[in-house]
């Protein structure tokens, strides 16, 4: 018994290291094998992105009205950090705020001045299709399909607070040319006030005197759908939108804003130089958001409702490669999802994202009865006598 114990303990002793070693040679072996096995992986991988990004970086210009320039180049960031490849080369969208008739002077001249305006964008974002309609009736080629709205926003009628008590509820857009005649303030109670005194700015971001015009023209007209060229460009139309500029009042830099603030400044509505400006309801809300109480009030005439329409007008022709065309179609589709629209609408603009809480001033109301967009060729007659910079 004692020899078999001893047997069977040598064969223990000698098994035991040899089943060590062999452990230790598949160990090796496996870590040699995932070694190599990583390594393959991180030389594809790399092999990979190098053939993705094999153009390498370019960059992607957008311009845009001042307004919607912040939050566009929010998304561009966010867009950005997703490390997009397009055509084989990493884009970089890049969002620059730029006044609108400095853009429209760019497109439509002979040849893109980039000392002047910058890089040729590959989209441009202005306040409304007013800036888009010279485009789209004498230089279409250099348009990638119509343009489309991004987010929107009404035009009201800002007034000073003692009058909007009285007008609020009991005025339509075809009443605004009328006003304008002395005295014409009785029938709501103010004889002694003369006229409305109502300014229709031409000046930096007012696109809404032309909106407010498009509205007047629309109702004169007595159309439901959009506004044509031949309405727009009869003789009713045409004397209506003229009287409803005919006082032509001047204020600060002729940008809406600043009538909006000038108002808000009068004391004495009864001698007031200005009464009332169409603007727009985000324009507003932006001047008037850190105001405890307010200073003007937002009016809604009655009659379908003039809107900002901030259309994404996408560019195209020589200067537009390719791989531009795809990134800037990429971008908005980016920029058109919700979290990235919320971005947008917390500003006063109205899309696909909540509106920002209602202001001592901004009531942000429904739009009911939205006005069609007028036809190119109708805004182009409107512009020409309200906002001039916008016919080209």
């Amino acid at each position: 018994m004692s020899k078999h114990s001893t047997g069977e303990q040598n064969r223990h002793f000698i098994a035991r290291p040899l089943v060590a070693g062999a452990l230790v040679v598949i160990l090796v072996v496996a870590v040699i094998a995932a070694w190599t096995h990583l390594g393959d992986d991180i030389d594809s991988s790399a092999t990979s992105d190098a053939a993705a990004c094999v153009d390498g970086p370019a960059k992607v210009a957008v311009v845009a009205d001042p307004a919607i320039a912040p939050a566009l180049q929010r998304i561009a960031q966010n867009y950005n950090d997703t490390q997009p490849v397009v055509r084989d080369k990493c884009v970089t969208v890049q969002v620059r705020p730029a006044d609108a008739r400095a853009t429209l002077e760019g497109l439509t001249a002979k040849k893109w001045d980039t000392e002047s305006f910058g890089p040729y964008p590959g989209a441009w974002v202005p306040e409304s299709s007013v800036w888009s309609a010279k485009l789209q009736t004498s230089k279409a080629a250099i348009l990638q399909g119509p343009p489309a709205s991004l987010v929107t926003s009404p035009v009201r009628l800002v007034l000073q607070r003692r009058l909007a008590e009285s007008i609020n509820g009991r005025i339509d857009w075809k009443d605004l040319p009328g006003l304008t005649e002395a005295n014409s303030l009785s029938v709501y109670g103010h004889r002694e006030w003369g006229s409305l005194r109502i300014a229709m700015p031409n000046g930096p971001q007012s696109d809404a005197s032309a909106l407010a015009a498009q509205g007047v023209a629309a109702a004169v007209a007595d159309t439901k759908g959009s506004l044509t060229a031949a309405q727009a460009s009869s003789p009713q139309v045409k004397r209506a939108v003229e009287q409803l500029i005919s006082a032509q009042l001047k204020v600060g830099d002729g940008s809406t804003a600043s009538v909006v603030s000038f108002i808000g400044e009068q004391a004495d509505p009864a001698t007031a130089k200005v009464r009332a400006v169409p603007a727009t309801e985000q324009s507003v809300y932006a001047s008037t958001v850190d105001d405890k109480t307010a200073k003007v009030a937002v009016v809604s005439p009655s009659g379908a409702t003039p809107v900002a329409d901030y259309p994404v007008i996408k560019l195209a022709g020589d200067l537009v490669p390719a791989y531009v065309g795809d990134a800037i179609a990429e971008f908005f589709t980016f920029a058109r999802k919700p979290p990235q629209m919320a971005l947008i609408t917390a500003s006063g603009f109205r899309g696909a994202g909540p509106l920002p809480a209602p202001t001592a001033t901004v009531p942000f109301g429904d739009v009911v009865d939205p006005l069609p967009a007028a036809e190119p060729a109708a805004m182009l007659a409107i512009n020409r006598i309200v906002l001039p910079a916008a016919a080209g």
